[in-house]
């Protein structure tokens, strides 16, 4: 028989034991990726139920730190974000810290030094709302712990998304014991995970974004989100044109860019174009962060400025040296910005402002015939890729075609998570940000109708983002409001990215053997846009 003394200390050996358990520090480190490239790197440490972790960013360029404190339910009770910008944090951006009780969430915020001081909030949310970080393995984590702990094959996780007017919903498919699949706002990302609801991995097809769990020891802890030095945009050797880096004040901050001049015998006035890219954050070169190595609009401009051609192309806001993007700015503020680099343009000795063109790539291609129905001055518009519907018809469409291409999702599962995915995007389209609002039932045959520019429209027939169709479309209500100088080409086995592909699948881009421009649509912009800019 065992003395009482020694039970009651086997006793308290096993209780302790017990607690050192629960206290046991777990640190891992999260590597986002595009591709290749590495974007984001977040060091987390978690004792309990609390976890502290260190997000780097690589653009832009700055650390968030977030400190959690979770219940027994996976519930987050109060979380501490701490925003430093700079590659190695060292300034102090802003300081908040949310406390949640039920259905409502109390706000306490401080930013930089010497900003006016942020009123406290208390706003109403949806009860066992998580804050999500994008590129937060943490936030990720949450967000599968509280959808292990809601129980059942599906859970409905409302999320807290820093610039959204009103909470999202993540709806948690589970497909098998360590595989999950995330809807977000129409955008699909599978997750694998562990026993106990550990994130492992995650990937999004369509943005060829991978986020990986290392061991807490990796190297990539480290990392600072340094990468190469930006690409030169200097023209290439014995180019008939120069390269010079410009910058246009704008109304709305500056916006930085190049402008290829061709060589042409003094006193001569060139004719000049603007380059308008499509959504998402793109550099002058209309190289986009989840696409590696595709960079059109330097192509464009090489082409262009070889034919005698001046040639702008722009960093967007808040990319490269360009100035951030004001909240709530719309594709009506972009227009704005191409009217003020438009008359930029018209006062720069060497280009002759009577001969200035637009060229607009997917959404810039609805941007630029709002400048052009308004200034009749402007004298050739060029949409490629450019979209015929509302934003909501473009958006049903493009997650639709996703998941048909999608043959890893189980045919049992396909369907209803299709519709949640339709449900989701219908949701964000009408209450997120105010640029989605606007995309969302913008009609751009009600503008195009009031063009009277020359028109060249230019679609590839392989494209599943904005379909072949869209340009059909356009070129008849064009044709039929009046404007009779309206010419429409299409290419085979080209793709919304205007290069080479005889699928068009989105989920392959990184697979294509060639990013290039294909040379018959170069060929094409060039020839129409040498005749419609001829000195008279």
């Amino acid at each position: 028989m065992i003395p009482c003394r020694v039970r009651i200390a086997a006793v308290l050996l096993v209780t302790l034991a017990h607690g050192a358990s629960l206290m046991a520090q777990e640190r891992a480190v999260f590597v986002a990726r595009v591709g290749a490239d590495t974007v984001a790197v977040e060091v987390m440490t978690r004792t309990g139920r609390t976890a502290d972790a260190t997000l780097q960013l690589r653009t832009p360029p700055g650390r968030v730190q977030q400190l959690v404190q979770l219940s027994g339910d996976q519930l987050v009770e109060r979380i501490t974000t701490i925003v430093r910008q700079g590659a190695a944090g060292e300034t102090v951006a802003m300081r908040a810290e949310l406390t949640f009780a039920g259905d409502s969430v109390r706000s306490h915020a401080e930013g930089a030094a010497g900003a006016a001081p942020i009123p406290d909030r208390t706003m109403v949310i949806p009860a066992g709302a998580v804050p999500f970080l994008n590129l937060s393995g943490l936030s990720l984590e949450l967000v599968l712990r509280r959808a292990r702990a809601m129980g059942g094959d599906t859970a409905r996780v409302p999320l807290l998304i820093t610039g959204a007017p009103s909470p999202y919903v993540a709806t948690v498919t589970r497909l098998g014991a360590d595989s999950v699949v995330v809807l977000v706002a129409g955008t699909t990302l599978r997750a694998a995970t562990d026993s106990v609801g550990r994130l492992l991995g995650a990937s999004v097809a369509a943005q060829r974004l991978r986020i990986d769990r290392l061991p807490g020891d990796s190297p990539l802890a480290a990392w600072t989100g340094t990468r190469a030095a930006a690409a030169s945009y200097a023209a290439p050797p014995g180019a008939p044109y120069t390269a010079e880096n410009v910058v246009v004040a704008t109304p709305a901050g500056t916006l930085a860019g190049t402008l290829t001049l061709p060589r042409a015998s003094s006193g001569r006035r060139v004719p000049a174009v603007v380059l308008l890219s499509g959504s998402g954050p793109q550099d002058r070169d209309g190289a986009a962060p989840t696409i590696d190595d595709w960079r059109p609009f330097r192509e464009l401009a090489d082409t262009l400025s070889r034919r005698g051609i001046a040639v702008l192309r722009l960093d967007d806001r808040g990319i490269g040296s360009s100035s951030p993007a004001a909240a709530g700015g719309t594709m009506v503020d972009e227009a704005a910005d191409v009217r003020t680099v438009v008359a930029w343009l018209r006062a720069r000795p060497e280009i002759d402002p009577a001969r200035i063109g637009l060229v607009g790539h997917s959404s810039g291609g609805a941007v630029a015939p709002m400048v052009a129905a308004d200034d009749r001055d402007i004298r050739a518009l060029v949409m490629i890729a450019a979209p015929a519907t509302v934003g909501r018809t473009i958006s049903h469409y493009q997650i639709r075609s996703i998941f048909a291409q999608d043959t890893t999702l189980p045919a049992a599962k396909r369907d209803s998570l299709l519709g949640i995915a339709l449900r989701q995007a219908d949701s964000a389209l009408t209450a997120g940000p105010a640029w989605l609002r606007h995309f969302a039932s913008y009609d751009p045959l009600a503008t195009a109708r009031r063009v009277c520019t020359p028109t060249l429209l230019l679609h590839g027939e392989t494209d599943r983002q904005v379909p072949v169709a869209h340009a059909r479309t356009l070129s008849v209500a064009m044709r039929a409001a009046g404007n009779r100088r309206v010419t429409q080409r299409t290419f085979p086995r080209t793709n919304h990215l205007l290069v080479d592909d005889p699928s068009g699948n989105a989920l392959e881009y990184g697979t294509l053997p060639s990013l290039r421009v294909v040379p018959a649509l170069r060929g094409a912009l060039a020839d129409w846009l040498a005749r419609a800019l001829q000195a008279p």
